[in-house]
Order: C-alpha cells, then structure tokens, then sequence
C-alpha cells in the first residue's frame, strides 16, 4: 500500500468498514461463485524493456483452454497480414486461479482505502510453502468483493522481482485490465513489462474456423505507423 493510500484510511468513517472476518468471508464467496465466459475476445498491448525490447498489439480470441493470438502491431508496424498462432493453454490471467485463498494464504489486515467512489479493503498475504509465484498484497474491491489489485513476488533460478495485475467488471465478468512487472536477473541485468487490456466481448459462440492452423503465407512488408526521429511516417496505401 502506498503512503497516500495509508493516510486516507483515516478519511472513512469506522461504519463503512467491514470487519476482516466479513470481508474474507464475501471475498471467498465472490470467487467461488464467479462465472467464467465460455467465450471471449479482447485487444491487448504489451511493452518490454531490459532483456529484450519491444512493443505489440495483439487481438486474441478464446474458447475454454483454445487461444486465437493474432499480432496485429510490432514496434510500431502495422502487420498487412497479422502474424496468428494457435494456441492450446488454461488463461493465465484467470482471476480465480490466480487470487489467494485461505487454504493457501494468510491474510493481514492492513485497512481500508478509498479509490474513487470505491472502498478496497487491503491485505498482506502470505503463501502457505514456498512458491515461485507468489501473492504478496490484495485490494479487494468494496462493492463486489473481488480482487481490485494483485501484488505479486517472483523468485527463480534465473530471475526475482515483483509485479502487480489490476483487474475490473467488464459485462458479468471479472477480467485483467493492467499489469507490470520488474525483474532482476542472474547476470545482474534488469527487464520490465507492461501490459494493458482493452475492447473485452463475449460472444455467445466463435466460428469453427477461429482455431485452425493457419496456412503458411509469404510475408509482406509491414506498414510503419510512427517515424523514427527525424523521418516522416509512411502513410498506409
């Protein structure tokens, strides 16, 4: 939690805020409860600095555990034909899946804050066991009793860091709006990520289509849509 957010908790009345126990207790009721859309489809953007860096725009549809990625925009290129691969994996920003539970966390109360019009009820976790991915904070959301902010630490043999996922209502469901990450590595470099999502539908169903292999295809040329200092950007034909 950051200091303007610690100085604030003085700002809310004792009435508005629920005791730990309540609070826990609608968070565990929230997440079991969650639905999970059989269908979905969204834009995202992700930018890399340090190991490796880059930024792309990416349209992706899912259906249970098959993924639709379509690269639409690399460092600034707009792709003629967007680079497609088909994929076969759980959703890793699922927030069901990635939100701490009291079977295998603890939880601190800290306080609560207000963001906007919203109260989030904030909570130290910690994992029961070591993890190489772990939970280190929570804000749960007042209102619908779902993690607002995620706090993480990550810990490998080859990097560590610490990272933070936000996530909102878009329809019925709970989904991923931001996340970041900064990473130390073994041979002392650093690397960080951001990732922004956006455009979130769930249809009903996706064509049969959606997830076939795509045939291979000469590449052609990207379309630049910013210019390197002291060039003119090249227009779309």
């Amino acid at each position: 939690m950051t200091v303007f957010a610690l100085a604030i908790v003085a700002l809310l009345a004792p009435e508005h805020v629920a005791s730990p126990a309540s609070i826990l207790a609608r968070y565990e009721a929230a997440l079991t409860s969650l639905p999970s859309p059989a269908t979905q489809s969204f834009d995202y953007a992700v930018e890399q600095l340090g190991l490796r860096n880059m930024e792309q725009t990416h349209h992706v549809y899912l259906s249970g555990r098959r993924e639709r990625d379509e690269t639409t925009i690399v460092d600034g290129y707009v792709l003629r034909r967007p680079s497609v691969r088909i994929l076969t994996r759980s959703n890793r920003y699922d927030v069901a899946a990635i939100a701490p539970r009291a079977g295998s966390y603890t939880f601190v109360f800290r306080g609560a804050v207000r963001s906007g019009t919203h109260v989030l009820y904030d909570f130290a976790t910690k994992p029961l066991g070591a993890r190489s991915f772990a939970v280190s904070e929570i804000e749960i959301d007042g209102t619908h009793f779902l993690p607002a902010r995620i706090y993480f630490k990550i810990a490998g043999a080859t990097a560590r860091g610490s990272g933070l996922l936000e996530y909102g209502r878009s329809d019925k469901y709970w989904v991923v709006r931001n996340a970041q990450v900064n990473a130390h590595l073994a041979d002392g470099a650093t690397a960080h990520e951001r990732i922004a999502w956006s455009g979130y539908s769930f249809p009903s169903a996706l064509p049969g289509s959606t997830f076939d292999v795509p045939h291979a295809h000469v590449v052609e040329p990207p379309i630049r849509t910013t210019a390197p200092a002291g060039a003119e950007a090249v227009e779309p034909n």
